[in-house]
């Protein structure tokens, strides 16, 4: 019978009610391990082998050795070929290098306290901030691309910082397989794979997101693998440190980018199926199950959530002073800031005032008109969205009726003057665009340009026969004022109104949709729906008030703020912006690139200028980790297939013993799932893509790839063939990683002189392929 049928079961968690136990002083080894049942070997087949035991992660001081080199030791060599191949003439190129232009400014952002708007969340760049201010930077300088930086800004300094997050890459990587049951040597020599990547070097070296971004990854599998060995003994010291560990990394990683998120997915799927298990153990107690689920809730949700919304706040808490970029903000936040134009404004709205009102959805912007016509439905003059300061922006709102003083639309007295006084909720109020003098006009006869279920709105001229028709006239509606403000008047920032129109009785709108780039400019449609609801493309704040013979007020002392709308607000604007960057096809495959052709790094990008007298870096790996790895995980479906079709006919063969297989699978899984979740979901986006987007799946890849080399050698090959093909695969890939060094340390000759660069015809070695 094969050892699949009746071999002793491994138990991977505690049976009892108790679920404590372990002192926290084991061996790697034998770190928490359940026992073993007759047959069953830590390592598959690992008595070709002699490797020992280790004690790290441990509080047990004896240090455990292989060939008389100690674990603490090969740990400490490792980190120092990393650092090595990651600081080497890290500060050659003394200008500001491909997107050192954005996230060098926003780490100066943070010393002069200025607030800004990006797609990616805080953490990273406050870490670029953090490294400027230990650089002794002090955020003057704007980091425009291409300019050389000045002799205050220490600029090496800040790219070692970021490229500790490369180098900690190594020892990560070296513990991981560690603590998935490889021996020491392999797991050296994945460490290395690791070092010797370049396109993971030359990202590391630069003032960008990438190498913390790789290295909260790669913490968070290395936590998780931590946790993994101490499953058998739950709510232990040593697991309960590792499964916080994992929460808090988790966090970290998803406070870089949100590429982060799917870190958290891996943990979650394999936090999913180890419930599972343990739910299909009968011999577990209900009350241990619960507290299994509830330890995970705690460190793998809350705490993640914790960490994640503690970056806003810190984000929030730094960056105090006023910039454009804010306007999508809520207006309480935005009166916080120093230097906001918008916080001393006239208190109420009269009438004669001058308006700028900002729509509640974002991407609108401001209700605007211009003098250019509809092409379709009445040609009247537009009225769209303008997401930009501008003066066709603003609008002299009169009151016309005193709420309450008119029930329909016969009621309007179009020849009576209009009223004095400060503007209430539900009066009767035009609307006269400051540039044009022209009304803000509604009629159902026309249905809007882009958005055919709604009306259209448009502008007409104060002197023309629809300017005498109670369709010129809406409704003033407030929606959910600030509560300092709730006084039944309109006042700026701080009042959500509605429009509604006194004749249809449809609600002035933001469709969403954009207008023609031909006649529209790709401005928003401004529409009218009838029986419009409270959403938020109904709301408008009046963002701006003019009014000469009215004084001004601090409108913040009016006005609240919190922090979690603010969070809300921010993160939806990043969910927005992010999906805004969509792919430039005149440029594609120069600088952006689609996810089919990263795995075998079918195009490598250019980093910088091209020319003969320039320092030139090109983003490309290592050829052999990079096609290698790509291989390996493209084959392990089929290979987990064609096990299931053994294993069903029953011609598996007698290599497994005891609880190997599942072992192996396990780990296998873990590595081959991060690439996976790493990688395939870029498929499904909409976004412009980069071949960097592949470093944290490659960094799976490469680990995937050395775990593969490691089992399938043990599985086929005899002692002396297995060191032959570790240190022949470290020896070739190290001597790939020097053959294309001169790209990833800088190049400052004639590209025609570095021969055998290009491997792939595709490759923009030697000449562009795509000219921009």
């Amino acid at each position: 019978m094969s050892s699949y049928g009746p071999a002793a079961p491994v138990i991977f968690y505690d049976q009892s009610s108790s679920g404590s136990g372990g002192n926290g002083h084991e061996k790697f080894d034998d770190l928490h391990l359940p026992q073993k049942p007759v047959g069953f070997s830590a390592y598959p087949l690992a008595d070709r082998l002699d490797d020992d035991t280790i004690d790290y992660p441990s509080t047990r001081s004896q240090r455990a050795r292989s060939r008389g080199i100690s674990e603490q030791t090969m740990i400490i060599v490792l980190t120092l070929i990393a650092a090595f191949t990651k600081l080497y003439r890290i500060g050659r190129r003394d200008n500001v290098s491909w997107d050192e232009a954005h996230f060098g400014k926003f780490g100066a952002y943070y010393l002069n306290r200025t607030f800004y708007h990006d797609v990616h969340p805080p953490l990273a760049k406050m870490l670029v901030g953090f490294s400027e201010l230990l650089a002794g930077h002090n955020g003057t300088f704007e980091f425009k691309g291409g300019h050389n930086y000045p002799a205050y800004v220490n600029y090496r300094f800040m790219r070692v910082f970021n490229a500790l997050f490369g180098i900690a890459l190594t020892p990560m990587a070296y513990i991981t397989f560690r603590q998935l049951r490889l021996p020491m040597r392999f797991a050296a020599m994945a460490a290395l794979f690791v070092t010797f990547d370049n396109a993971i070097c030359v990202m590391s070296r630069f003032i960008l997101l990438d190498a913390p971004l790789l290295g909260f990854t790669a913490l968070a599998l290395t936590m998780l693998a931590c946790f993994y060995r101490q499953r058998s003994q739950p709510f232990s010291p040593l697991w309960w440190r590792y499964l916080l560990l994992t929460g808090v990394a988790l966090g970290l990683v998803s406070s870089s980018k949100w590429v982060g998120l799917f870190a958290v997915a891996l943990v979650g799927l394999y936090t999913i199926a180890e419930l599972y298990e343990m739910f299909c153990n009968v011999h577990m107690p209900v009350n241990t199950y619960v507290r299994h689920w509830t330890a995970r809730i705690l460190a793998l949700i809350v705490i993640p959530l914790f960490v994640y919304m503690l970056t806003f706040k810190m984000h929030f808490s730094v960056l105090n002073r006023y910039h454009g970029s804010a306007n999508f903000m809520p207006m309480g936040f935005q009166v916080r800031l120093r230097g906001n134009p918008l916080g001393k404004q006239p208190y109420d709205i009269h009438t004669g005032s001058y308006v700028r009102l900002h729509s509640h959805d974002s991407g609108t912007g401001y209700l605007h008109s211009h003098e250019h016509k509809y092409p379709v439905g009445s040609q009247r003059q537009q009225i769209t969205g303008y997401g930009y300061a501008d003066p066709n922006n603003f609008w002299a709102i009169d009151r016309r009726m005193v709420a309450g003083s008119f029930n329909t639309a016969e009621d309007v007295d179009m020849a009576a003057a209009p009223i004095e006084g400060a503007i209430q909720d539900g009066d009767l109020v035009s609307m006269r665009h400051n540039s044009t003098s022209t009304y803000l006009y509604s009629e159902s006869r026309f249905a809007a340009p882009m958005s055919s279920k709604y009306h259209e709105v448009s502008a007409v001229s104060v002197n023309s026969t629809e300017a005498k028709h109670p369709n010129i006239m809406w409704v003033v509606e407030v929606v959910k004022p600030e509560k300092r403000m709730k006084d039944g008047r309109i006042h700026p920032l701080g009042t959500p109104i509605r429009l509604r129109n006194a004749v249809s009785g449809c609600v002035l709108l933001s469709t969403g949709e954009r207008l023609d780039k031909d006649w529209g400019w790709g401005q928003s449609e401004i529409a009218c729906e009838k029986g419009g609801k409270m959403d938020e493309e109904h709301l408008w704040t009046i963002e701006r008030h003019v009014n000469k013979n009215m004084k001004s007020t601090n409108l913040g002392q009016h006005m609240s703020s919190s922090f979690l709308r603010d969070f809300a607000v921010l993160n939806r604007q990043m969910w927005l912006t992010n999906n805004a960057l969509i792919p430039d096809h005149d440029k594609h495959n120069v600088l952006e690139s689609d996810p089919l052709t990263w795995p075998f790094m079918v195009y490598p990008m250019r980093m910088v200028g091209w020319d003969d007298r320039s320092i030139k870096y090109l983003e490309v790996g290592n050829p052999l980790l990079w096609w290698g790895s790509a291989i390996a995980c493209l084959v392990f479906p089929l290979q987990v297939l064609y096990w299931l079709a053994c294993w069903k006919r029953g011609t598996l063969g007698s290599r497994w013993r005891g609880g190997e297989l599942r072992e192996y699978l396990e780990g296998a899984l873990m590595l081959w799932g991060g690439w996976a979740l790493h990688y395939l979901p870029f498929f499904l986006m909409g976004r412009v893509t980069y071949l960097h987007h592949y470093l944290p799946a490659l960094y799976f890849g490469i680990l995937f790839l050395a775990y593969q080399l490691y089992f399938v050698s043990t599985w086929y090959l005899g002692e002396r063939s297995i060191r032959k093909v570790l240190y022949g695969s470290i020896m070739l890939v190290a001597f790939v990683f020097w053959w294309f060094s001169p790209l990833t340390y800088g190049w400052d000759k004639p590209i025609k002189q570095l021969k055998g660069m290009q491997w792939a015809s595709s490759w923009p070695v030697y000449e562009d392929r795509f000219e921009l």
